[in-house]
């Protein structure tokens, strides 16, 4: 149980746009930087009634200048990416992304967006919903596009999709390179291949094809590059369609033409959005999207009356509430929009930047989702990458610090030149400060107000200012070697543990040291020294460890009592046992002499793990006891380990393997490393096709099933290897099945 206590703490920053306000009407933090002459990020943190805890941030951009906008998808529209990723690709394309933001609703399964892409003018697929159009100068609009893609054939004239998932009910579908190499549907379809001067449609064009080949009841079909691939799902909704479509020869053409209205005859670049916001200055209500009145993460675009562009993103999580879409059309029009749309949001929701100075992108908000999520496309704002001149500014970071008294901050100063490239700093950089002293670049906080940081260079200077708070407004306690606030602490008799506390301040992170804090434990569970070192005594007992910083404290129910097994006193993975012993996740069993014995160089079995697993996972067995099993070796799983193996199976975790057209679901087998990252993984939702396998010499080993979830779990921590390689097929041991879910945590 956690006590709170906060005293109200008012500050205003004025260098750098900082501003900090805590008062009866709500809490206020906001922070702005330069991007470019053209392009400004705002990051602003509030509380009050309607909204709760919102933490937004926002890119305002005013076209005309050196940056401009772009919509960005990779090689292909089937798949996803993320910003990331986009962003090298487009510095390989000679750009440099000064900002971004997630764009389009899309099919997860195939990243196929709902509405109309363009791109260098050229119409990548089709869509009649909301759409952000930009012009070749920048400028951007928003609207319905009214494009029509139609073809002229056998059977008559009709509409037609570009580039879609082939379903029942949509009809003909074109598809050109864009799309992919390959159709890649799940139903069966009746495919013409075409042949054609050109292998991509503008908005507005007329262009005649001629059929070279046909397939028919197949899912899959190549896309030549010099041509287009018409598809009819078998069982469509359409049989007259059908019909004509058979009646189509090799050698016959058709006459493809897109039309679209004229005000968006000129635009380079269009990106599908969802429902509109703000109209005529004004926030719109009745939202139909199914989400609409949650509070989730949100993206939105919306453009001033003169002419500017808003690019905004709240978070849902990390201390953020999220907006519901009324709320965010609200917003909008606070912000000062005449019209705005709603962009895609939840998990999607990213926002990231390339700070003035630096050379390597950064994710400005904090994901949903913990990372950012592979989307179908996004908005970027990019500048040609040019060769860089000499430094003619500095900018000092962190730019929008928060510290405790006596917290320590460690400042970079960079350097751009006039077109704000990254740029070599001229010479070495002097520090000094005001509100605190510096050591080297080293900041230490004096006492609570505003603080100023100053770096010159060559002739060049900037400044920061530094928030120093006395009372945060939440604080949390770690383990140092965890990355989740605990809420109780059980510990082994006589064994230590270094503690941690992290304080917010109005969204932002304080710099502390642990002498920050005041820490205070109950005598009879040991001791605790200034800098959070506990240390449990050798009787058994509960009581409290309690943390304060100025008037806010929190504190957590502490235990202490006997380690019971008998083999791990000095094995490497006592530590991981003992926790997870404590937290009802591990167990033991009884020797020859009634001893406990945890066994931890025995190999697990697939049903121990599992077991182990559910219990990590807090999964309530008894709602899944009736559920069927479909593994034809059911009646190999142990009694004990029934209703675990059920939930794993109904939550998706555990899905057997298949032999002789039967499911199987091997119980007692030792379970195999790759196994085990498999399953846990998808515990976690993680997957990643990066490189962070190739360092290991037996990469090659790890099964095609489950190198995406083992490239996820070594990213992470949970799997290091040993000796250089992964051992993907080598059995996992139960002190290493305590190390695995002990990195989870």
């Amino acid at each position: 149980m956690k006590r709170l206590a906060v005293r109200a703490l008012a500050a205003a920053l004025t260098l750098l746009g900082l501003l900090s306000v805590v008062s009866a009407a709500g809490a206020r933090r906001e922070s702005g930087l330069t991007l470019s002459d053209d392009l400004k990020l705002e990051r602003t943190y509030y509380q009050n009634n309607q909204d709760g805890a919102v933490k937004e941030q926002l890119l305002t951009y005013t076209p005309g200048g050196d940056v401009t906008p772009l919509v960005v998808y990779g090689d292909t529209l089937y798949g996803r990416s993320t910003m990331d990723y986009l962003e090298e690709y487009l510095s390989d394309q000679g750009y440099t992304a000064v900002g971004a933001v997630n764009a389009a609703f899309f099919d997860m399964s195939t990243g196929i967006p709902y509405g109309m892409v363009v791109t260098d003018g050229i119409l990548r697929t089709s869509g009649n919903v909301m759409t952000v159009g930009i012009s070749e100068d920048g400028d951007v609009t928003i609207g319905t596009p009214n494009l029509k893609v139609t073809m002229e054939y056998v059977g008559g004239e009709t509409e037609i999709s570009y580039n879609k998932a082939l379903t029942k009910s949509n009809g003909y579908c074109l598809y050109s390179p864009d799309y992919d190499y390959v159709t890649k549907n799940s139903l069966d379809g009746y495919y013409l291949i075409l042949e054609a001067d050109e292998n991509y449609l503008t908005t507005d064009c007329t262009l005649e094809a001629t059929v070279v080949d046909i397939e028919a009841d197949v899912s899959k079909v190549d896309i030549p590059e010099d041509g287009f691939v018409l598809g009819l799902a078998m069982d469509t909704d359409y049989s007259s369609a059908m019909a004509s479509v058979k009646k189509m020869e090799v050698g016959d053409t058709i006459t493809i033409t897109t039309t679209i209205d004229r005000d968006w005859e000129d635009v380079a670049y269009a990106v599908g959005g969802g429902e509109l916001l703000v109209e005529d200055g004004r926030a719109l209500s009745g939202f139909t999207l199914d989400t609409a009145e949650k509070q989730a993460a949100r993206s939105a675009l919306g453009i001033k009356s003169n002419g500017d562009v808003v690019v905004y993103t709240v978070d849902k999580g990390n201390g953020s509430d999220g907006m519901t879409l009324e709320a965010l059309a609200e917003r909008m029009e606070e912000l000062g929009c005449e019209t705005a749309v709603n962009l895609d949001g939840g998990g999607s929701t990213c926002l990231g930047v390339t700070q003035p100075g630096d050379t390597e992108f950064t994710t400005v908000n904090s994901p949903s989702d913990g990372k950012q999520r592979e989307c179908a496309n996004y908005l970027f704002f990019v500048r040609p990458t040019k060769r860089a001149g000499d430094a003619t500014r500095l900018h000092l970071y962190p730019y929008d610090a928060a510290v405790l008294p006596g917290g320590e901050l460690e400042f970079t100063a960079k350097a751009t030149d006039r077109n704000y490239m990254a740029a070599d700093v001229p010479g070495d950089v002097t520090y000094t400060a005001n509100g605190g002293t510096m050591d080297g670049d080293t900041f230490t906080a004096g006492k609570a107000g505003t603080a100023t940081v100053k770096a010159s260079a060559g002739g060049l200077s900037t400044s920061a200012s530094v928030l120093v708070v006395e009372t945060p407004t939440t604080l949390e306690i770690y383990r140092e070697d965890q990355e989740k606030p605990l809420e109780s602490l059980l510990l082994e008799n006589g064994t230590s543990v270094d503690l941690t506390a992290q304080a917010s301040y109005l969204g932002s992170e304080l710099a502390a040291q642990d002498t920050s804090f005041t820490w205070e434990l109950s005598p009879e569970l040991g001791t605790i020294t200034e800098d959070g070192t506990l240390t449990a005594g050798e009787d058994s007992a509960k009581g409290e460890l309690t943390v304060s910083c100025g008037d806010l404290s929190v504190t957590i129910p502490v235990e202490v009592k006997g380690n019971p097994f008998v083999d791990i006193k000095d094995h490497w993975a006592k530590e991981y046992i003992t926790t997870l012993y404590f937290e009802g996740v591990l167990e033991g069993s009884k020797n020859a002499d009634g001893q406990m014995v945890y066994r931890p160089d025995d190999s697990m079995t697939r049903q121990e793990f599992i077991c182990a697993l559910i219990r990590w996972l807090g999964v309530d067995t008894d709602q899944y006891a009736d559920a069927e099993l479909p593994f034809a070796d059911a009646d190999a799983i142990a009694s004990w380990a029934s209703d675990s193996m059920k939930a794993a199976y109904r939550l998706g975790y555990l899905t057997g393997t298949g032999k002789n057209g039967k499911l199987y679901a091997d119980p007692t087998s030792t379970i195999t490393r790759e196994a085990a990252m498999t399953i846990l993984a998808r515990t976690a939702g993680a997957s990643s096709t990066s490189d962070a396998l190739d360092r290991f010499s037996d990469a090659g080993d790890v099964s095609s099933w489950a190198k995406e979830a083992l490239t996820a779990m070594v990213e992470e921590g949970v799997i290091d290897g040993s000796g250089g390689k992964l051992l993907p097929q080598g059995n996992v041991t139960r002190a290493q099945v305590a190390k695995m879910l002990y990195a989870m945590k």
